[in-house]
């Protein structure tokens, strides 16, 4: 049996995303967060979003986000 993720031992956040712009009509990406102890989910996903608009912003100027997947990439040691 599966046992429950526990949130405070994840210790990078991996973000896999799909946009488009008028160049990039099926752009992907991909970006990893580093994750706080006890941060609520909410803003933890406004953090990463906020760092994906920065940088997708800077790279291409207007997009649209069309989808993103959120998942542990590195886990802390016990």
């Amino acid at each position: 049996m599966k046992q429950p993720l526990d949130l405070n031992k994840v210790a990078v956040w991996q973000l896999t995303f799909r946009f488009s712009t008028a160049a990039v009509p099926d752009g992907q990406g991909i970006h990893f967060v580093r994750a706080f102890e006890n941060e609520p989910t909410r803003q933890r996903y406004n953090r990463i979003f906020d760092e994906v608009d920065a940088e997708l912003r800077a790279e291409h100027g207007d997009y649209q986000f069309e989808g993103c997947a959120i998942r542990p990439a590195i886990m802390k040691e016990d």
